[in-house]
């Protein structure tokens, strides 16, 4: 009797150890589950970002592109200087060849020569006046007439007068024959129209020839942006393909850069030549010389600028989609962290200030921040911070693992 009530008892035991075994390890499994389950939704809410190292390299590689046109073939017109004398004969004709400088019209200046005389014969009259009253003066000074030595000085001083006035007349109209006497050609061009006519006057600033201007070297003019244009200059070397000569390349140099200025003003700058224009803040306009046969005028091309800036110790380069920054930091990027948790390797934001060089459209080079070893985040699918954990989803080609 006693022998089957301690077995009762033992069995009774060793039931209850097992119910409790078998409570603790679904506990401990429930534990997993919730972990697991915790942790795949933690995971679904974090933000996913991509990460690389920096590189290593010479430098950055700078490029400026954008589409212009060749400048047509320009008309010029010669224009009288001055006066409105009648032409005496006209040197050239429609279709003439004609260098900067030549002859194209004589003009007829008979009248002015004619006033030059009579100026002259005014000038020397007045000399014979200076010299009677210089007479007068010494005659009134050996009487010790101070009265009348007075009154002839003081006519000598307005005779004096009078023939300075003379002499500048006359000097004007001899520097007019001068310079006004014939009308030199501005420019190397084709005579393409001959206003003149001979015994015909021509008021001053109105045309007498037109030229169609010789093009020995053309320009290229295209517009910039003020960002693009900060890495351009005049000298620069920049490479144009022309596709209407089957896509020919050449080489031009940057003649000048420029204010832009609004298109519809253009037109405006020969009829309102004292007024002031009005330029485009935004945009620069870059003129390049070109020199060849081949170019008629008018073409429109491609051009492209590049230059690589080399460091002779090498660079430490991050993409530009890393680059943050903000009024209180500056630029900055943020790197991930790995530590270790419960489940293995979890991913944290730190945030590190830089110190950069410059950047071109791909890369910028960094002065002061960050390692090759750091891991640089470039992009995030959600808002990122300082101290919050993340997913990596490039951490296997990024070596993170």
């Amino acid at each position: 009797m006693e022998a089957a009530v301690l077995t009762e008892e033992r069995s009774s035991g060793k039931s209850t150890k097992k119910k409790t075994g078998g409570i603790i390890l679904a506990f401990i499994l429930m534990m997993l589950v919730l972990t697991l389950f915790s942790n795949t939704i933690l995971k679904y809410s974090l933000p996913s970002v991509s990460a690389k190292r920096p590189s290593f390299g010479g430098g950055l590689t700078f490029k400026v592109n954008g589409s212009g046109s060749v400048e047509k073939e320009e008309e010029v017109k010669v224009l009288s200087k001055n006066g409105s004398w009648p032409v005496k004969e006209v040197e050239v004709k429609v279709g003439d060849t004609v260098e900067k400088g030549q002859i194209l019209v004589r003009f007829d200046m008979s009248n002015t020569e004619a006033q030059i005389d009579a100026e002259q014969l005014g000038y020397e009259q007045q000399q014979l006046n200076l010299d009677k009253l210089q007479i007068s003066y010494k005659e009134a000074m050996q009487l010790a007439d101070d009265k009348q030595a007075a009154n002839v000085a003081r006519d000598m001083e307005s005779a004096q007068l009078a023939l300075q006035v003379q002499k500048r007349k006359i000097d004007r109209l001899r520097d007019e024959i001068n310079a006004f006497s014939v009308l030199t050609s501005t420019e190397e061009g084709v005579v393409s129209e001959v206003m003149a006519a001979v015994g015909a006057s021509i008021a001053p600033g109105s045309a007498v020839i037109s030229l169609t201007k010789t093009m020995t070297e053309y320009e290229f003019k295209a517009d910039v942006t003020n960002e693009q244009a900060k890495y351009l200059k005049a000298g620069d070397a920049i490479k144009i393909t022309i596709p209407s000569l089957d896509d020919a390349e050449f080489e031009a140099t940057i003649k000048s850069i420029k204010a832009k200025m609004p298109d519809n003003q253009v037109g405006q700058q020969n009829n309102n030549p004292g007024g002031s224009q009005q330029q485009n803040p935004d945009l620069k306009e870059i003129v390049a010389v070109m020199k060849d046969n081949r170019l008629k005028g008018g073409e429109a091309g491609e051009f492209e600028w590049k230059k690589e800036s080399s460091s002779e110790e090498g660079a430490i380069l991050v993409p530009n989609s890393a680059i943050r920054e903000s009024n209180g930091d500056g630029k900055f990027v943020y790197v991930v962290v790995e530590k270790e948790g419960s489940l293995g390797k979890e991913y944290f934001i730190r945030k590190v200030k830089l110190t950069v060089n410059d950047s071109d459209a791909v890369n910028t080079e960094i002065k002061d921040g960050v390692s090759l070893d750091d891991f640089v985040v470039t992009s995030s699918n959600k808002p990122i911070a300082e101290g919050k954990r993340v997913l990596v989803s490039n951490e296997v080609e990024n070596g993170s693992e």
